[in-house]
């Protein structure tokens, strides 16, 4: 199953935080309206309850009379929806709103002095409403049967209603406000990663043979990102074109061995011994080209992900062993290194390069080799790239200044017997260096032997 899309997941996630956060919302709103119009309502109740309790007086006889006629129109409007009614606690009802005719209410007890309380009632018809009662005694009279409840009731379907039509409203717009929000959701989405959108057919693109890196534009977040694939695409060029180079190279170098071979055997006077020589002597030459070409074809150069390494425990490994195959010869080799050092290189290639430079000191000293791993001090500008100097110098006979582009070519060897080699190990550090974008330097070493010089960017 194909996992769904990074949109789709930010949508899915948005909606779902979405639709949470405006439920809450419009279930609070929702709450804190019907609370304020119920509480609304209560405090309209309690100022008619007062007008109507100062709109009346006691007669002489000790009963309630209407002295003024109530402001609110409703009271005098059969079904209006308001009413109000006063019984007395003995059961009787000396008044009530002429609005109250044909309406029929539960028997209500009579409340002591001082009580109140608002109730939820039904009517008749089943009409929900709201009724507000309050226990008082009237004038100079204060006896059980001078006890009255005043009540004033409201009809609560226009409330009802009001609270509905507000549910409605706020429900319509909420969904209204989620499916905007969603739509400019989707759409800053599809801006925000149009840029993932573009490098993936860019690679694409890539992978059909129509580009050979990624060209566009991208945003700082995405731009590492791009440069890395870049720099290992490039890196797959390079060890693609270094494969192709070697496999050509040493096709092209196994002719001249191979047309000797077959010279010698077409020869019919070559002597048994001559062609013996003469295939031993070819053999180890193409051992030599092979050797040589498959060390360079692996050499892996430098990628975006090569982790640094420290450039001193290799040295100290490469010396080690060194003294352990030149032990007859008592070479001193020492190691200097100026400060921590870190090297993003690759290990074998680091182990390769030193190992044939210091294999290179071993051999030709007269009994020392100094190795000096440091920082290039001399750079022209601060804002340049800082290198890493590898510097091996020995007490041999040294390379002069006619000899020095000679060391570097495949097969070169010096003249003398005494020392055996393939001519391949400057050679090779040629190329590791070339791979790196390096610098390589032969020059006279104050010890009076040569002194090769190696920049390797950090």
């Amino acid at each position: 199953m194909t996992p769904p899309s990074i949109n789709t997941r930010m949508l899915l996630a948005a909606g779902f935080i979405l639709a949470g956060f405006l439920s809450i919302t419009g279930i609070t709103l929702e709450r804190t309206y019907s609370v304020t119009a119920e509480d609304a309502l209560k405090e309209r109740m309690m100022i008619h309850l007062s007008v109507l309790i100062a709109s009346l007086d006691e007669n002489d006889q000790g009963e309630i009379r209407m002295i003024y006629e109530l402001p609110e129109p409703r009271f005098f409007m059969q079904g209006s929806g308001l009413y109000a009614i006063i019984i007395k606690n003995s059961g009787e009802i000396p008044w009530s709103s002429p609005s109250m005719i044909g309406m029929e209410i539960a028997s209500h007890d009579g409340y002591s002095r001082g009580d109140q309380k608002f109730e939820h009632i039904v009517s008749a018809t089943g009409d929900p409403l709201l009724s507000l009662s309050i226990g008082l005694t009237w004038g100079e009279h204060d006896t059980t049967n001078q006890g009255y409840t005043f009540v004033v009731i409201e009809d609560l379907k226009k409330v009802n209603q009001q609270i509905k039509d507000f549910r409605h409203n706020l429900w319509v717009s909420l969904g209204g406000v989620t499916v905007i929000l969603l739509l400019m959701l989707t759409l800053i989405l599809r801006w925000g990663l149009s840029p993932l959108r573009e490098a993936a057919k860019e690679i694409g693109e890539i992978e059909a043979g129509m580009h050979k890196e990624i060209e566009g534009l991208y945003p700082k977040e995405l731009s590492g990102l791009t440069n890395n694939i870049n720099a290992l695409i490039r890196i797959n060029s390079e060890h693609e074109a270094r494969y192709t180079a070697s496999l050509g190279d040493l096709a092209h170098s196994l002719k001249t061995p191979l047309a000797v071979l077959r010279g010698a055997i077409e020869i019919p006077t070559t002597s048994i011994e001559t062609l013996q020589k003469t295939t031993e002597e070819q053999i180890e030459r193409m051992n030599q080209i092979v050797q040589y070409q498959l060390q360079r074809a692996a050499t892996s150069g430098r990628t975006a992900l090569t982790a640094p390494i420290n450039p001193e425990r290799i040295a100290n490994k490469v010396i080690s062993a060194l003294d352990k195959v030149y032990a007859d010869k008592k070479v001193q080799g020492n190691l200097d290194v100026s400060s921590i050092l870190e090297l993003h290189i690759e290990e074998g290639d680091l182990m390769e390069l030193l190992g044939n430079l210091v294999d290179n000191g071993y051999k030709w000293c007269k009994g020392r080799v100094d190795v000096s791993l440091s920082l290039e001090n001399n750079r022209p500008h601060h804002h340049q790239t800082r290198r890493l100097l590898i510097e091996v110098a020995d007490d041999g006979p040294g390379i002069s200044q006619a000899l020095s582009d000679k060391v570097v070519q495949r097969g070169w060897r010096r003249s003398e017997e005494a020392i055996t080699g393939h001519g391949l190990g400057l050679s090779l550090v040629s190329d590791i260096v070339n791979l790196y974008k390096g610098e390589l330097k032969i020059t006279q070493s104050a010890l009076g032997g040569a002194l090769i010089q190696i920049y390797l960017p950090i």
